[in-house]
């Protein structure tokens, strides 16, 4: 398992530090559109998740490789958890470089002037900095829900079928539930939970509901990278490569 571990590390570790410019990128336009700092981690944390996930399945086909691989000393299991364990590293780094990044400039906006109003929205506040941690919370858990989602379909079809089947499991599993609910007044049912949300939100905006927030995120992400890796190694183990 270590050394499947390493080998989707030695791979991906290249285009990791591209994607990190591709995010930045990304970011900053974010930050720029909405006038607001905070959602700067949260899009490199998604970013991270995704891509590295995306990204490791198209190498598979690269060359053979995916095929390549199995000649090797591993497992079909080895190779499940190695991947995992890569979109998990992946994805924690992006989060890490959200918040180190996001951070940097916000100190840089406290001290240097900005055009326009900038230099107030990504000041280096509490409320900023609360908001940024949130921000990779949700993002945490949206990007590894979206990889514990692909990447089984990748592993048991490949890259080129697995195209045409993430679009209707991504239906199926997230649009057609809220469409069912809409369609037959299923959401009024959900009206009573509002205060208990607004009291959780009202925690979350504590720096002490902040710091909650992510350690309980990154429990989920591993909750659902695990189930989807559970899944992908019978899926996998009875693929015909």
């Amino acid at each position: 398992m270590k050394r499947a571990y390493q080998i989707e590390m030695t791979v991906m570790h290249q285009y990791a530090r591209q994607l990190l410019a591709l995010g930045v990128f990304v970011a900053a336009c974010t930050c720029v559109g909405m006038g607001s700092i905070v959602a700067a981690p949260g899009v490199l944390t998604c970013m991270y998740f995704i891509m590295g996930a995306l990204a490791t399945s198209a190498y598979d086909e690269q060359n053979g490789w995916g095929l390549f691989r199995l000649t090797m000393p591993l497992s079909r299991r080895d190779v499940v958890i190695g991947r995992y364990g890569m979109i998990a590293t992946i994805g924690l780094i992006g989060m890490v470089a959200g918040l180190v990044g996001g951070t940097a400039l916000a100190a840089i906006a406290t001290v240097a002037p900005l055009p326009g109003d900038l230099s107030t929205t990504f000041g280096l506040t509490q409320d900023n900095i609360q908001a940024m941690v949130f921000s990779c919370a949700l993002c945490a858990v949206i990007g590894s829900g979206i990889a514990a989602v692909e990447t089984p379909v990748y592993l048991r079809f490949g890259q080129t079928k697995a195209t045409q089947w993430i679009p209707m499991i991504s239906v199926i599993l997230f649009i057609g539930p809220m469409m069912i609910l809409g369609a037959s007044g299923g959401l009024g049912n959900f009206a009573g939970i509002a205060d208990a949300l607004s009291a959780v939100f009202a925690f979350i905006e504590t720096p002490l509901g902040a710091i909650t927030s992510l350690a309980a995120s990154l429990v989920a992400v591993f909750l659902i990278l695990g189930v989807s890796a559970a899944i992908s190694i019978r899926l996998y183990e009875r693929r015909e490569l």
